[in-house]
């Protein structure tokens, strides 16, 4: 999936829907997007995206309604506690992003990291609702656009009628193959 990056595609899909998981994008109780949206947003197969979405569920931070999707699981109550996977996963994930940190904002004073916190707080506000807001869009026109059969490929259509809709140009594209295969010996 990504040059340099020797884990398996589902590893990466998983460590990217983890990291938006723990960031916000999808907050404990959402839904994550279909397998066929993990497919389009990461260009995988499926079995890769479902992949990801088991890894997922193995780390304990989602859980599957069969029929209905996969959703964020809530924070655990205080006092209990993620299984021994999660934990050392979380451990170290934590872990690795405070190296990182460190090194990053070493330079910066206690005011400075407090004052860039409060902005990247803010400009998440707007990121999120707008992303919320396109999602919502997005999935509203994918519903649509498969209402109207629009999800067909295109088709080759270099010597078609500018004006034919799509289910014509699909009508004449069969018509033009069943012939094919009736001239053949």
């Amino acid at each position: 999936m990504y040059n340099g990056d020797p884990r398996p595609p589902y590893a990466q899909v998983a460590d990217i829907l983890r990291r938006e998981i723990l960031e916000g994008t999808y907050p404990p109780g959402s839904q994550l997007p279909p397998a066929r949206e993990i497919q389009e947003r990461f260009k995988v197969a499926n079995s890769t995206a479902q992949n990801a979405y088991r890894r997922l569920k193995q780390d304990g931070l989602v859980y599957a309604v069969k029929g209905r999707g996969v959703f964020v699981r809530q924070e655990p109550e205080p006092g209990k506690h993620h299984g021994t996977i999660t934990n050392y996963l979380l451990r170290d994930e934590i872990a690795r992003e405070a190296r990182v940190a460190a090194t990053e904002f070493a330079d910066l004073s206690d005011e400075e990291l407090l004052a860039r916190e409060a902005e990247l707080d803010r400009r998440w506000d707007v990121v999120r609702e707008e992303h919320q807001r396109l999602y919502g869009e997005r999935r509203k026109v994918k519903r649509e656009k498969s209402r109207r059969g629009l999800f067909l490929p295109p088709l080759h259509d270099d010597d078609a009628e500018p004006d034919m809709s799509p289910s014509e140009k699909l009508n004449t594209a069969l018509a033009e193959s069943k012939k094919r295969r009736q001239q053949r010996p």
